[in-house]
C-alpha cells in the first residue's frame, strides 16, 4: 500500500522535474546568451575603437561567440559608433525539440547592443 504511493510520488517528482529541465532550457539558454552578446559587442566595439576596422571588429565578436557554440548571425555598426549584433543558439531538449509545434522555442536568438562607442 505505501509502496504504491511512494512509486506514484517518486514518478510525479520526476516527471516535474524532467519538464522543469525541458521547458527552462529555452529561458536559462537565453539569459546565458544574452550575457555572451553583450561580452562579443562590448569587446567588438573596443577592437572597431581601437582600430578603426570594422571587419576585425567583426571577427573579434564571431571567436568569443564561436568559443562557446554560438553563432553569429548579423554584425552592423549604428550612427553612433555602436555595435549591434544578433547571435544564436540551440537550447537543449530531449523532447520538445522533435515536435514541430515547439521546435522553434529551442532555437533562441539575441540582439544586443554594445554599451561602449567611440568618444
Amino acid at each position: 500500500m505505501i509502496t504504491g504511493w511512494l512509486v506514484k510520488l517518486v514518478v510525479s517528482i520526476a516527471l516535474v522535474g524532467f519538464l522543469a529541465v525541458e521547458l527552462g532550457a529555452p529561458l536559462v539558454t537565453r539569459a546565458q546568451l544574452d550575457d555572451l552578446a553583450h561580452d562579443a559587442a562590448d569587446n567588438a566595439a573596443l577592437e572597431l575603437l581601437n582600430s578603426a576596422d570594422v571587419e576585425r571588429a567583426r571577427a573579434v565578436a564571431g571567436e568569443i561567440l564561436q568559443d562557446k557554440d554560438a553563432t553569429l548571425k548579423e554584425f552592423a555598426v549604428d550612427q553612433q559608433g555602436r555595435v549591434v549584433l544578433t547571435t544564436e543558439r540551440e537550447a537543449r531538449s530531449f523532447l520538445l525539440k522533435n515536435w514541430s509545434t515547439t521546435d522553434s522555442w529551442y532555437d533562441v536568438e539575441v540582439e544586443v547592443t554594445s554599451e561602449k562607442r567611440p568618444t
